[in-house]
């Protein structure tokens, strides 16, 4: 018998304070709002020094756990578990530029499919009439002439994390969010503004919710999925051209 067992890696003092109050906080033997102890109780209980309970809490804080608050009520409180340290993540990998626009498509493709899927199957009367609002929103603005992405870019993005919302699923969510409150750099960099692609990209949302009304779960992903791909290759058709022009490209 072959065990491929691997050699047991020495941890520093301030990771296993942090792995017995992580375990702690993921058990719910903590709860959002608890107050751990404090430093000098905690560095008792570890029977360690107050530097390493500092770097253990200073590394719960920033995975998003705890808060540590200042002043005579101060102290670490155990946080509600969230997707924003994720979000923030994501972020600043498409900020950054590290996300080539053939990812970002790809992944906002099987993404929005997906939560349109979802949403026709779970979207009650009321969602509807939230996404619907939207929309009317969205027409209205297009009858102004608007002269750029900024306004129509904030409606479409609601209509998109409303149907995420409707589908129950919040890292899809917290994805969802994430992308649409950052790929407004694409836009302005490679997709030309026009009136008429505020209005194709208005009727694609229609189709959408007129497939999610019908609980055609397959029709919207395939609505979703086809929209996101129009509007990237328009994107890269773009790119192609700056770096064809500049005989570079990254």
């Amino acid at each position: 018998m072959n065990l491929n067992f691997t050699k047991m890696v020495p941890k520093k003092s301030y990771q296993h304070v942090v792995e017995q109050i992580q375990t702690a906080i993921l058990d719910g033997e903590l709860k959002q709002g608890d107050r751990l102890p404090s430093e000098m109780k905690l560095k008792d209980a570890f029977d360690t020094s107050r530097g390493t309970v500092r770097e253990a809490l200073r590394v719960l804080e920033q995975k998003g756990l705890i808060s540590i608050r200042t002043g005579v009520k101060g102290g670490a409180v155990i946080k509600e578990a969230n997707t924003e340290a994720m979000s923030d993540s994501m972020a600043l990998l498409i900020r950054h530029g590290n996300v080539s626009l053939p990812h970002l498509a790809e992944f906002r493709e099987l993404l929005e499919g997906h939560v349109a899927q979802q949403a026709a199957r779970l979207a009650n009367k009321e969602d509807i009439r939230n996404l619907k609002d939207i929309l009317a929103e969205i027409e209205a603005l297009i009858q102004t002439g608007p002269r750029g992405w900024d306004e129509f870019h904030r409606l479409d993005a609601s209509f998109h994390q409303e149907l995420a919302r409707v589908g129950q699923n919040p890292l899809l969510r917290a994805n969802l969010a994430t992308i649409h409150d950052n790929i407004h750099t694409y836009f302005h960099q490679y997709l030309p503004f026009s009136q008429e692609l505020l209005e194709e990209d208005y009727q694609d949302l229609c189709q959408i919710l007129a497939a999610v009304e019908k609980q055609d779960g397959g029709g919207a992903k395939n609505i979703a999925r086809h929209h996101v791909a129009r509007f990237n290759q328009l994107m890269a058709k773009q790119q192609g051209n700056r770096c064809a022009k500049h005989q570079s490209c990254q």
